[in-house]
């Protein structure tokens, strides 16, 4: 059903990012900021597995009580109610705040990226777009900035541009209108941001030292709160303390390894926990069995893998039937033992398409033959 997947995403989302969120500082200390930035690849990681395909037969656990035999309208009625359910409703609603949370954020961009056509950027130096970044500098870059400061701060850019750092934050931005009913995903996109900046901090020390001149270079800088989803920008959400701070702290190549290597079991870890769950959280189809026997039609609905049984008629007369039904591929295999009376006439398996019409006799081996039909559909 649609409601399963999606809950599988939403509950990815929310596992991955608590995951990411409790071991980042650990990592960002031992190992440096550019481990930290990269253990979040776990989230969309753990959020595609959840959503994968699982190959293979799933075992469903059977239910401990037999379902009840109904009748033709009465099965037709819970049939269509379990077709109509409240899945097509959170569908709608999930849908409806993702394209809200999209269309918000493509008019924050787009108003932005409009101001800069007629009036003078007067913020920090910023890099926007996706594919072929965009350099937005102020307009007293020069005279706000000596010739080594320009140079650091344009090595910064040019550092998220080689990465694809611009490509991550469209991707973080997609995630949070995918998954925009789970809080923990904005304050890991939040977390994030600030985890990509402190890593291009790092990455420009590494290449030009001068860790005076760059702290003096974000001192400098109007950091402007816009938090635009698709630019990499020195903005207020960054906090400048917790960066300049980040400039004291050196971590040997051994340890940055060593942090790579964590970030990748994190990434490896979280892939395989979102495959798993989506095999936990498996629901067991349910079929629909109409039966044609001895002029009655009784119908029932049982889930698969779990007994199901019905009865019609009183005292000697009496007969019952107990189905299991089990999915082969595109088949339908119904495991059925047929009694009358206090006497079990027979067991066999009637293989099927769903949906098929299937036939079947049994004998009580005294010449007395027990004749019927059945047709097995899934219930969607």
């Amino acid at each position: 059903m649609t409601s399963d997947w999606l809950l599988r995403f939403l509950l990815a989302s929310a596992a991955s990012s608590a995951l990411v969120l409790l071991f980042r500082p650990a990592l960002r200390r031992l190992c440096g900021a550019g481990s930290a930035y990269l253990s979040w690849a776990c989230v969309p990681a753990c959020m595609l597995a959840a959503l994968v395909p699982q190959g293979g037969r799933i075992e469903f656990a059977a239910l401990p009580l037999a379902a009840p035999a109904v009748s033709s309208a009465e099965a037709s009625q819970i049939t269509h109610a379990a077709v109509t359910d409240w899945s097509s409703i959170l569908l709608a609603a999930w849908l409806a705040g993702a394209l809200l949370m999209a269309s918000w954020m493509a008019w924050r961009q787009w108003t932005f990226q409009r101001s800069l056509r007629h009036t003078p950027w007067q913020g920090g130096p910023l890099l926007l777009g996706v594919w072929r970044a965009r350099l937005v500098l102020p307009a007293t870059f020069r005279r706000d900035y000596d010739k080594a400061e320009r140079r650091l701060v344009l090595a910064h850019e040019r550092i998220h541009a080689e990465r694809g750092d611009l490509l991550a934050n469209t991707v973080c931005a997609l995630l949070q209108c995918l998954a925009w009913c789970n809080l923990l995903i904005h304050l890991a996109a939040a977390r994030f941001r600030l985890d990509q900046e402190l890593s291009c901090d790092e990455a420009v020390l590494r290449r030009h030292g001068q860790a005076a001149t760059y702290a003096n270079a974000m001192l400098k800088t109007q950091l402007a709160a816009q938090g635009l989803p698709l630019a990499c920008q020195w903005q207020a959400v960054h906090p400048l303390k917790e960066r300049i701070m980040q400039l004291k702290s050196t971590v040997s190549s051994a340890r940055r390894l060593g942090g790579k290597l964590a970030a990748a079991l994190l990434l490896a870890a979280s892939s395989v926990a979102g495959l798993s769950a989506h095999a936990d959280t498996a629901v067991a189809k349910r079929y629909y069995i109409q039966l044609e026997v001895g002029g009655a039609t009784p119908a029932l609905l049982v889930d698969a893998g779990g007994p199901g049984s019905v009865k019609v008629g009183q005292g000697a007369d009496a007969w019952s039937a107990s189905f299991v039904v089990e999915p082969k591929g595109t088949e339908v295999r119904v495991k059925t033992k047929v009694s009358v009376g206090d006497t079990e006439l027979n067991s066999f398996t009637l293989g099927m398409a769903n949906g098929e019409r299937g036939r079947f006799r049994v004998s009580d081996g005294a010449g007395k033959n027990f004749e019927g039909a059945m047709r097995v559909t899934e219930v969607k």
